[in-house]
């Protein structure tokens, strides 16, 4: 009887702790008791651990054993600690012994009652984590494989059974990698931009936001191509940059949120839509053992609200703080995690209630109350965090009985927009426009003499808080960039200026 000691970890947000597990396997009464704040996942490691190593063709030592995960006051959730758990049984029971590599390796991986390998979540975390630590190797499922070659510079060794690991630890006997599938881009992302028909103004704003990472609130009648048009702005985006990738990666891996079969390799940027039902939880994050929502899983994509005041009031308020720094914070009694939330906010919203004011459709039938009060639901604060806001018309029939798709303009706006991003993330230190800082503002946003009177013109005429005045700079910013200036020109600050105080056209 012994005591055994493995080196594990534990995820918290998306990053991740160090945990050591102790196994001791002591004389007494036959027991198994999990300590060190072990949520219930962690805790019916109990029951698989014991099926597991006795369908594995080793004895479940028939004594007083008590697992011990370290440091007892932070909570340790997943069943990654199965494989740690039941190694450590074998090594304190003495029926394995030691292998000197062992301590410069990191196990992970949960146990079915036959010895198999479960998949695990949060798996590119634990990788890298384990990378910048100095562990040669990270033994996992096979199955959760795809997602940790993302990082390199790390010996991965894919398992199915608990099995193979003994082999691998007695024989060094490392079972054969499956070749890395790399999933293209699914076409369909052309589809919805391809649709559009007319809407020449609103397809140029698109490309403003998309070009420049800005907020968009498209406004308009039913039918008038809203949802559409936000659908296919994800078209103009640039593929995701392997820092990207493996951002987003972590925070569908740690939600639960990859599919087994999915190709890591191949993801494109996000894109979630929330029902208007969602809540508040939903979108930003929590739960008792906190996870992203779908602000966080939209990070480095779009995330699109559509009829922006059916959702809750307290759910579109609560958008204030990540569309302002890009991140959001979850607080817990226990802990408070930060989520990643940098993304392209693409609202939808009607006139009124039933959507018809100032149509040429059909007849408002709102009252100017009714009107007041559904305007009112999204509040001036949120409106003030809107880069472009654009009132959109409905598209004549005629436009809709000639329907044209040209795939030749939207491989011209899509290097338009790649060749804005690198010059962009150049000048301003990887960020896109969006995401300058006010004291950044002065050095990355010249603007000429002429230029920028208007926008003091502006300022005089319209009422422009400083949140306003720094968002029309960016918009300029990104105009000119578009079309390949160093300075903010007027052209450029008057097409900003449209975006801020427009009507339907």
């Amino acid at each position: 009887m012994a005591l055994a000691k493995l080196p594990s970890v534990a995820v918290e947000g998306i990053e991740a702790s160090p945990v050591k597990v102790e196994i001791d396997v002591a004389q007494g009464l036959p027991g198994f008791v999990v300590v060190g704040l072990a949520d219930k996942a962690v805790e019916e490691s109990r029951e698989r651990v014991r099926s597991a190593l006795r369908h594995s063709g080793f004895n479940f030592p028939l004594s007083r054993i008590t697992v011990h995960l370290a440091p007892s006051e932070r909570k340790k959730t997943g069943v990654h600690f199965d494989l740690p758990i039941a190694l450590g049984i074998l090594l304190a029971d003495g029926q394995l012994k030691a292998a000197p590599k062992l301590s410069k390796t990191l196990l992970l991986g949960g146990l079915s009652l036959d010895g198999q390998l479960q998949s695990i979540s949060g798996t590119l975390i634990f990788v890298e984590w384990a990378k910048n630590k100095g562990y040669q190797t990270v033994v996992l499922p096979a199955v959760n494989l795809p997602e940790g070659q993302l990082v390199d510079g790390i010996e991965l060794i894919g398992l199915q059974t608990f099995g193979q690991l003994i082999d691998w630890i007695t024989t060094g006997t490392v079972p054969p990698r499956p070749e890395r599938v790399v999933q293209a881009v699914a076409a369909e992302l052309d589809d919805d931009w391809l649709q559009i028909q007319g809407q020449e103004k609103a397809k140029r704003a698109a490309l403003i936001a998309a070009a420049g990472g800005h907020n968009l609130l498209l406004e308009g009648p039913p039918g008038a191509g809203k949802t559409l048009l936000a659908r296919g702005l994800r078209a103009l985006l640039p593929p995701l940059a392997k820092d990207e990738l493996i951002e987003v990666v972590k925070l569908y891996s740690v939600a639960n949120q990859l599919k087994q079969d999915q190709a890591v390799d191949g993801l494109y940027r996000p894109f979630r839509s929330p029902h208007h039902s969602a809540s508040h939880i939903s979108l930003i994050g929590g739960g008792s053992h906190p996870k992203p929502g779908e602000i966080s899983l939209a990070h480095r994509g779009v995330l699109f609200l559509d009829e922006l005041p059916e959702f809750p009031r307290n759910v579109i308020e609560a958008l204030r703080q990540p569309l302002e720094d890009a991140e959001v914070h979850v607080s817990r009694v226990n802990q408070t995690v930060r989520y990643p939330a940098a993304f392209t906010f693409v609202a939808t919203m009607n006139p009124c209630p039933c959507g018809w004011l100032n149509s040429n459709q059909r007849q408002c039938q709102c009252s100017p109350h009714q009107i007041a009060q559904y305007r009112k639901k999204v509040s001036g604060p949120i409106l003030d965090r809107i880069d472009l806001y654009l009132a959109v018309a409905a598209v004549p029939l005629s436009d809709l009985r000639t329907p044209t798709k040209d795939a030749a303009e939207l491989s011209r706006l899509r290097e338009k927009v790649v060749a804005t991003w690198h010059r962009q993330r150049q000048r301003n230190a990887g960020k896109l426009n969006a995401y300058i800082s006010s004291s950044a503002m002065a050095a990355l946003c010249p603007i000429d003499e002429k230029a920028q009177a208007m926008l003091e013109k502006a300022a005089e005429k319209f009422v422009i808080t400083g949140r306003s005045y720094h968002k029309i700079l960016k918009i300029a910013r990104t105009i000119a960039d578009l079309e390949g200036r160093d300075r903010i020109e007027l052209p450029d600050v008057a097409e900003a200026l449209q975006y801020r105080f427009v009507s339907a056209n």
